[in-house]
Parts: C-alpha cells; sequence; structure tokens
C-alpha cells in the first residue's frame, strides 16, 4: 500500500496552496482573457470588461476592505494555506491589480476600434472633433445636462462632501480670479442617461461623464479650471451584517438601515480614475481620504460599464445580431408538462432543471398552480436573492390571498440586496405571509421550496441558485423537483429547525451545514480512500464556484496521495494546486469561464453504478461549512442522475472555454490538438432539443 505524508506534514508544504487573494485576482484575469477572445461578439467582449471591472470593485469592497481592517490589529497575522501575512497579501493585491490594468485598457482600446468598422464609435471629450459635432454637442449639454448638475466648489482645505460608493465624479482642480486654489466636484446624477448620441447615420456618443468633463469650464465659468478628470471613490465594506439584527420584531427596518448608512459610510479603500493624473485634485483627495497612491488606478476606459444596457438597447436590430449573442431560448424540460397538474407529475418522477438552458418559468409556473390548488395547505421557501420583479414573489403572495399557509424565511444579510429584500419582506408580510429572518449569527443560504398538500402528500424542491428569475437567464444552476420522501422530511426538518432558530443536526440524505454538511463530505472522502486502498475504482468530482477550506483542502490532498482521482471544476477561487509530485498528483483543476456564470455546485463520489450524487447551495468554503445555513441533496433518480454526468463530463471535455491550472499554480487554456473537435460546454447544453 503506498504511503503518504501525515496532515501536519501537509500543513507544512506550503508551495501546494494558493493564497484566496491571488486565486480570486487569476479568476478575474480569466474574465478579461473572455473580453480578449475574438470569437466572441464585441459588444459582449465588453461586457466581459465590464464583468472584470464590477467584480475588482466588490472584491476591494469586502476582501481588501477586510485586509485594511486585519492590518488595523495585526499585520503579521498569516493566512492558513500559503502563510502570507496580511501585510503582503495586500501588497501583493495591489500590486496585482495595477499589473492588469494596461492590459484591460488595451483590450478596451481595441474592442472600440474594432466596433468603428460597424458604425459604432466613442467620442472623448479629449478627441478632435468638427465644429458641428462640438456646436451639437455643446448645445446638447445646456439644455439636457447642465440644468440637472448640482456642483460643489469647496476651498482645498475644506472637507469633502460625502459621495455614495462607486459613484462617478467629475473633479477639477479651480484658481480664483485671485489666484486661490479651489477643487470643484460634479457627481452624475441618479437618472441621467449616460449615453449621449450625436446626430448621424452611424451609432456615434460620448458619455456623460465625459460631456460634463469637456465643458466643465461653462460649469465652473467663475473660475480657471487647471485640471479635470472623472474618478470613482470605492469604499470598504467589510461590515458585520449580523450586528443587532435579531431585535428585529419593531425595528427591523431601522436596524438594518443604520447597519446600510454605517457601510455607506465606510473608509475609502480604492479611487480609480478616467484620464489625466491631476496632482492638485489627487493631492487634495488623498489628503481628505487618507489613500495612498498605490491605491489609486488609472483607467482609460469608462468607470462603470453600465451604460452598456442602454447602448444595447438602443441599437438598430442588424446591430444588436452582428455585435451580441444570438439571443438563447431555454429549452422546455421534456420530462414536465407545465399545462398540466405539476404536482401529480413530480408525485411520479423526480424532475431536473438545468438553468438557463431549460426555462425556469416551470418554478413559477408550479408555485402559481400551487397558488390555484384546493388540495396545497402551506408552501414554505427560502430567499437570498430575489428579483425586483418577481413573479415568485407574486406567486407567493397570491397564495396566501387564496388562503394557503406561507413562509418565507428571506436573508436579510444577503450582500448588497439587504434593501431589496427588505422591501419584499414588507410586501409579504403586508399580503398575510409569515415571514422569518433565520438563525442568529448564520446566514441561510439554502434555496428550498416545500409544498405541503391536504392529503399529506408533499413536494419539495432544492436548487443550487436563487429563486430568481433574472439570474436564471444567465446563471448556470440546477433544481431538483422531488417528492422522495426520504429528501421531503428532511427539508421539511430545516424549515422546523429555521423556525426554531436552531441547526439539524442530523440528516441521513440531505448534507446539512453548519453542523452536518462538513464531517459527511469528509466522510465521503474518507470512503473513497478506503476503497482505494482495498483496490476498488474510486473517483471524485466537485464542481464548485470556490475551494478555499483548508480541512477539506487537506482531505482532498490526503485523497491524492492514496491514489483518488480528484476532478476538481472551479468557476473562481481555488486554493489548492494540482499536480505536484508526492502531493496532489492525483488532482486537477479545471476552470470554465463563458457566456453563462457557471454557479451550480455538483458533489460526485465513487464510480459507475456506485457513484452518489449531490447538488448544493454551498461551496467548500469556511463560511458556507461552518456559518451558514446549507444544504446538499441527494440525487437518487437514475435519469436525473446521467442528466447530471452529462454535464460534468461535458465540462471535463471542454477545451473551448476551460482553464487548466497547472502546477505552476497558472492557468492556461484547455489543450486542443488540431484533429480534436471543438468542445464548449455551454454551448452544448444550449443546443438541448426544443
Amino acid at each position: 500500500m503506498r504511503s503518504f505524508r501525515s496532515r501536519e506534514a501537509i500543513v507544512k508544504s506550503k508551495e501546494i496552496y494558493i493564497n484566496r487573494e491571488v486565486s480570486w485576482l487569476q479568476f478575474n484575469e480569466r474574465v478579461i482573457e473572455e473580453a480578449e477572445d475574438e470569437t466572441t461578439p464585441l459588444l459582449e467582449r465588453l461586457r466581459f470588461l465590464g464583468i472584470a471591472l464590477s467584480n475588482s470593485d466588490e472584491f476591494y469592497r469586502v476582501r481588501v476592505g477586510m485586509l485594511f481592517d486585519q492590518m488595523l490589529v495585526d499585520d503579521e497575522e498569516r493566512d492558513d494555506k500559503a502563510g502570507k501575512t496580511i501585510a503582503t497579501q495586500l501588497k501583493d493585491t495591489l500590486r496585482a491589480t495595477r499589473k492588469l490594468l494596461p492590459r484591460f485598457n488595451g483590450t478596451y482600446a481595441q474592442i472600440m476600434e474594432a466596433m468603428r468598422d460597424f458604425g459604432v464609435q466613442q467620442i472623448r471629450w479629449d478627441d478632435p472633433m468638427e465644429e458641428i459635432d462640438r456646436v451639437t454637442l455643446e448645445d446638447a449639454f445646456k439644455h439636457q445636462v447642465a440644468p440637472r448638475l448640482a456642483p460643489f466648489v469647496i476651498e482645498k482645505n475644506s472637507p469633502l462632501p460625502f459621495f455614495e460608493n462607486g459613484e462617478i465624479i467629475v473633479g477639477a482642480a479651480l484658481r480664483t480670479r485671485k489666484g486661490n486654489e479651489r477643487i470643484g466636484l460634479i457627481s452624475l446624477p441618479d437618472d441621467i442617461d449616460r449615453v449621449i448620441y450625436l446626430p448621424a447615420e452611424t451609432c456615434r456618443f460620448i458619455l456623460v461623464e465625459d460631456m460634463i468633463r469637456m465643458f466643465a469650464e461653462k460649469v465652473f465659468h467663475k473660475f480657471t479650471v487647471q485640471e479635470k478628470t472623472v474618478f470613482s471613490i470605492i469604499r470598504n465594506a467589510d461590515i458585520d451584517g449580523d450586528e443587532g439584527i435579531y431585535d428585529f420584531d419593531i425595528s427591523l427596518k431601522d436596524t438594518m438601515a443604520k447597519i446600510l448608512k454605517r457601510r455607506d459610510g465606510l473608509a475609502p479603500i480604492k479611487i480609480k480614475y478616467d484620464g489625466c493624473d491631476c496632482p492638485e485634485l489627487f493631492s487634495y483627495l488623498s489628503r481628505r481620504l487618507l489613500i495612498k497612491k498605490s491605491q489609486t488606478f488609472a483607467y482609460d476606459t469608462p468607470l462603470d460599464f453600465r451604460f452598456l444596457t442602454q447602448l444595447e438597447h438602443d441599437l438598430p436590430a442588424d446591430l444588436k445580431r452582428a455585435l451580441c449573442f444570438l439571443p438563447h431560448v431555454p429549452a422546455k424540460n421534456p420530462s414536465l408538462d407545465e399545462n398540466s397538474d405539476m404536482i401529480g407529475q413530480v408525485l411520479k418522477n423526480d424532475i431536473l432543471l438545468t438553468y438557463p438552458f431549460e426555462d425556469f418559468s416551470a418554478v413559477i409556473t408550479l408555485l402559481r398552480q400551487a397558488a390555484a390548488d384546493d388540495q396545497v395547505r402551506s408552501l414554505h421557501i427560502t430567499f437570498y436573492r430575489a428579483a425586483w420583479h418577481s413573479e415568485i414573489m407574486l406567486a407567493l403572495i397570491e397564495a396566501a390571498k387564496a388562503g394557503k399557509e406561507v413562509t418565507c424565511v428571506i436573508e436579510l444579510r444577503a450582500r448588497f440586496d439587504e434593501g431589496k429584500n427588505i422591501d419584499w419582506a414588507s410586501q409579504l408580510r403586508d399580503a398575510g405571509c409569515q415571514v422569518l429572518y433565520g438563525v442568529p449569527g448564520h446566514k441561510i443560504h439554502s434555496k428550498l421550496l416545500l409544498i405541503e398538500r391536504t392529503d399529506d402528500k408533499k413536494i419539495c424542491l432544492v436548487s443550487t441558485g436563487n429563486f430568481n428569475e433574472l439570474t436564471a437567464l444567465v446563471y448556470t444552476d440546477i433544481s431538483l423537483i422531488t417528492a422522495d420522501k426520504n429528501i421531503v422530511n428532511e427539508v421539511q426538518k430545516v424549515f422546523e429547525a429555521i423556525r426554531a432558530k436552531t441547526f439539524v443536526e442530523y440528516t441521513e440524505h440531505l448534507l446539512v451545514a453548519p453542523l452536518g454538511m462538513k464531517n459527511r463530505l469528509i466522510e465521503m472522502i474518507e470512503g473513497e480512500i478506503e476503497k482505494q486502498r482495498r483496490g476498488e475504482p474510486t473517483e471524485i468530482i466537485l464542481k464548485l464556484n470556490s475551494l478555499t477550506e483548508k480541512e477539506m483542502i487537506d482531505k482532498l490532498i490526503e485523497a491524492s496521495q492514496a491514489g483518488v482521482k480528484v476532478k476538481l471544476i472551479i468557476r473562481g477561487i481555488c486554493c489548492v494546486v494540482p499536480g505536484v509530485k508526492g502531493e496532489t498528483d492525483n488532482i486537477s483543476v479545471r476552470s470554465i469561464i463563458g457566456r453563462y456564470l457557471e454557479h451550480s455546485r455538483i458533489y460526485v463520489f465513487g464510480v459507475g453504478q456506485a457513484r452518489k450524487y449531490y447538488i448544493s447551495s454551498a461551496d467548500l468554503m469556511t463560511r458556507n461549512l461552518t456559518r451558514r445555513v446549507e444544504v446538499a441533496a441527494p440525487v437518487y433518480d437514475r435519469a436525473c442522475q446521467e442528466k447530471l454526468q452529462h454535464i460534468l463530463d461535458l465540462e471535463l471535455s471542454d477545451n473551448s472555454k476551460a482553464r487548466i491550472l497547472k502546477p505552476t499554480g497558472k492557468y492556461v487554456r484547455a489543450p486542443r490538438r488540431q484533429e480534436d473537435k471543438l468542445r464548449d460546454s455551454q454551448q452544448e447544453l444550449s443546443d438541448l432539443p426544443r
């Protein structure tokens, strides 16, 4: 039998771990790679750049903000995997962000140059232009934009007005006629159009912030404008959302409002600016915001890409076809007839839905049918993120008005969605639903639906993603709808525990965090190790968003050393290095970045008929396994298992959008020989029969 190192030895072997922040930055680099891919339509390439920029801002708000907070306590504290100090992690993160900027800026310039061939041209504030264009823009500024602006003029030693996180601001260094220094600041009104078009047969446009910068002298006409730029402040959002939450029956809205207000006012972490480095203005900002030079980043692009929504909406149909992905129409699940009794169908057969390849409308229809079904007694559901105009929520409100008992568990601490969830909680309560807010100190991240009938028959739905019809169009997720009594009864146990503000301690079929999931997963990994020792065939496949939990990583390393093949499909953060001799030889890691955000979590243990399949809301991260209520559901139905295996087989053979993590810790495109068929897993799943 092959010997392998003890866990203590593994802990000391730092070369097999990747620091979490480094791995996240690698993920965002892969997103930028998609923007560089010339086989992708141009507007979609811009969208990938927008995703990368938005990702970076959120990363700074959350992770980098946390590192800055930890620096104040102990800058020599080390992460538990790669052994880097907080100070080193911060330094590496800032350096890596700056290193990616020329690539980001260059990709934007290349795409916009290519867009000109289609008649789409962005005009920048300092571009040379014909007099007729300048007159047209000046007239538009005078009548459409200037009346809506509220400029600030402040002395250089005066306090800085408060600006919201990520707000776009036009800044200027000013001089009075007497030579005194002033600072001029203009924030963009919330409801103003970002895209201003010039009259032309083609699509020529300027962004409104560039227009304001162009005519800043007209706004600050009493001053001489010395410098001008566009900038945005990214603030720390590392705040404990649990604080004060559970004194909520009377003061819930007040408590959450205080927490959100406190977050919005947290310390700046990053300044990004578009254009020249304006020494006077940034000297002022640095002093007032306590920002170092290393925390400012120069972009030759817009500071956010939300303008793409307006641009795409306004494009003629022929240009949309040329510049965007072809519209995708989700298929109807062939095992489910939405025009007949869906609960009756689920009582006979399990259903596995795969989004966005299959239509999320099945879930909405199921709830609407339940609301109108006299045999349905109650509905119980968990919410983490819902759409603003949610058909799911409206169906639940219909059910409550029809006299059903409707219980909605709403997670108020879903980061950056708190306000939306508070609003829905109020509407549901007003409609007669019972609204619960979860368990103290733990987020409810599981995605569960339980429907009970008067004849005591029940069905449940367990999903890897949110009950959100908008994200179901762009996130890959999986829902299991089943009447299996073993699963249904344990889902009911989860709801009962949430109601009692406690945790499920034991389940036979579901894996439930925070008390049972981690240990059960470790047991199943150990089961594969034991089978390997007996000479039986073994395999572990884990499809995740992130893998960071140290004990889980060490157990997978142990399995690799024992000879178990461990295949990891991880979209984002992966803190283990595969293929290191004697350590992770049997671990492979691939990441798929494509048209849709890979979001489903699938756990598979074993081979052939003995395989155990689970779908889950949980990544293998410390927060998921110890600080959240998460659920993984077994998939017992053979047809559903085959469907899951088909997804995994496609992703494991993807040589179009997959990247492979090498023993060097670097990601490379999945290799493809000239004779190999091009395999794009998302495209093949999109091509399901309709």
